[in-house]
């Protein structure tokens, strides 16, 4: 009698590596979302079927689906009142993935359902340490060009196995800012990008205390690519109710910035004078005097290391000089010093501690998006720019 052998399923993973990007979605904000979540819906319910998307993974204690779709439905209202183009986007992409709305949410909050015994989840009970943020978080660099513009230079770093699970979409608008591109994990609608107008965008995380019911940071990030300027961008920052917090670096043909946050505080952070190329560079800590008390990061994380190693970094040729451009960015995010806590972190062997799982150079200018999908030392970085119709590798 012969044994019949279960057929075994593909990964999210293993489902998205014959994709071609990007994900181009067309026409208002519902229709986009529905393309999406067409040509995603495999490979979004083969990850909600993975421990939740994941987030069981980070937890403790696993959260489950059913608890997780409660708690995701609570950001809904706010979501749909403060940010209406976006809930359409993301009730197109739950139509078009075959999934319920709720589902659709879990992959916008993984930050907020990730995190045990914070926030709303459950307010007011004792506040376990936190170890959502991952080991090695993202690293930003901002900086001006040998040809005067600004360029941000990203690793997007991440816990809970999300290796190969990263997309690119090419959105069009209905604001100002017209079409844009964007890099966001699996089902999510906003991580970091850039648009038609000239603004690029990219987010690190910080912790400080306080969570709200409120839309999360990786959803303003996908308002924020419907705006004209970071003029714009920063006023948006600083009005919409926040429900949790981040550094937002913005860059457009005026220059670059960054902006800290808690959820209910802004500051902003500019070039310090005679810094060679306008640099700015953030970890996970916070930088501003008004906000650094604030601080909840933890302690063993790798923030101010990362951040002393981009000092030592720009003391040598040809940052030192002013003579860097988006090449020397790219090395900046491949560097390996005090590996495993480096900037292109490979990860410790546990889906807790982060690892890059993207490589990004903006160019907002250019309207140009370098990504590696994957760490930047060993993974090929592929151009694409809005005016194009096609991936230029």
């Amino acid at each position: 009698m012969s044994l019949v052998q279960p057929t075994r399923r593909a990964t999210a993973a293993e489902l998205l590596s014959g994709l071609a990007w990007p994900i181009r979605a067309r026409g208002p904000a519902r229709a986009r979302g529905r393309s999406i979540g067409q040509a995603l819906g495999p490979a979004i319910r083969a990850f909600l079927d993975e421990d939740v998307a994941h987030l069981d993974r980070l937890r403790p204690e696993p959260l489950g689906r059913e608890a997780a779709r409660r708690l995701a439905l609570t950001f809904a209202a706010p979501i749909a009142d403060l940010l209406p183009e976006v809930m359409a986007e993301i009730e197109g992409l739950a139509e078009g993935a075959g999934i319920p709305l709720a589902d659709a949410l879990i992959l916008q909050l993984r930050r907020e359902l990730a995190a045990p015994g914070t926030g709303p989840v459950v307010a007011g009970a004792a506040q376990p340490e936190d170890r959502s943020g991952g080991l090695e978080g993202c690293t930003t660099l901002a900086f001006t060009g040998a040809d005067g513009r600004s360029l941000i230079a990203q690793t997007a770093d991440l816990p809970g196995d999300m290796d190969g699970l990263g997309t690119v979409l090419d959105l069009d608008g209905d604001g100002p800012g017209g079409r844009s591109l964007a890099w966001a994990p699996l089902g999510q609608l906003g991580f970091l990008g850039l648009n038609r107008a000239g603004l690029a965008i990219g987010i690190n995380m910080v912790v400080a205390p306080g969570w709200q019911v409120a839309p999360p940071p990786y959803l303003i990030v996908r308002h924020l690519l419907g705006l004209a300027d970071a003029d714009a961008a920063e006023a948006a920052i600083a009005r919409l109710p926040r429900a949790t917090s981040r550094c937002y670096t913005l860059a457009d043909g005026t220059g670059h910035r960054m902006i800290e946050t808690t959820i209910d505080s802004c500051r902003r952070l500019d070039p310090g004078p005679g810094l060679p190329q306008a640099r700015l560079t953030h970890c996970n800590h916070y930088l501003h005097p008004d906000l650094a008390p604030l601080d909840r990061v933890p302690a063993w994380s790798s923030t101010r290391l990362r951040t002393a190693r981009l000092d030592e970094i720009f003391a040598e040729s040809p940052w030192a000089e002013g003579a860097a451009g988006a090449g020397d960015a790219r090395a900046v995010l491949a560097d390996h010093a005090n590996a495993p806590l480096s900037i292109c972190a490979h990860g410790r062997n546990s889906p807790r501690l982060g690892r890059t799982v993207a490589s990004v150079i903006l160019d907002p200018a250019a309207r140009r998006m370098d990504v590696a999908l994957g760490t930047a030392c060993d993974t090929p970085f592929t151009t694409w720019r809005l005016e194009d119709a096609s991936w230029n590798g």
